[in-house]
């Protein structure tokens, strides 16, 4: 962070873009958690067979997956173009198959 004249703090180029693409992660990912907690209620009121919440269950952590990884690739792109580091967030996923 640099300081002006006026003794503004001033953020590096793209900081601001940065946190925006880091709310956007975290948004997403707590509406996974909610997407996850529905579907649990849903199977223990026994709205779905087991079979059916395993395929709902798959399709939720695929798509997320998708989602999360799209934001991540957003990130590291913008981190790439500013010359930003950005640790904080890491699109690791071990493949259970």
């Amino acid at each position: 962070m640099d300081e002006n004249n006026l003794g503004i703090v001033e953020q590096p180029p793209g900081k601001e873009e940065l946190e925006r693409l880091k709310d956007e992660y975290r948004r997403t990912n707590k509406g996974l958690d909610a997407e996850r907690e529905l579907l649990e209620e849903a199977v223990r009121e026994g709205r779905y067979s087991d079979e059916q919440a395993f395929e709902l269950g798959n399709h939720i952590e695929e798509d997320g997956r998708s989602r999360l990884e799209e934001v991540q690739r957003r990130i590291d792109a913008h981190c790439y173009k500013y010359g930003l580091r950005d640790n904080s967030f890491s699109a690791t996923w071990s493949e259970e198959e």
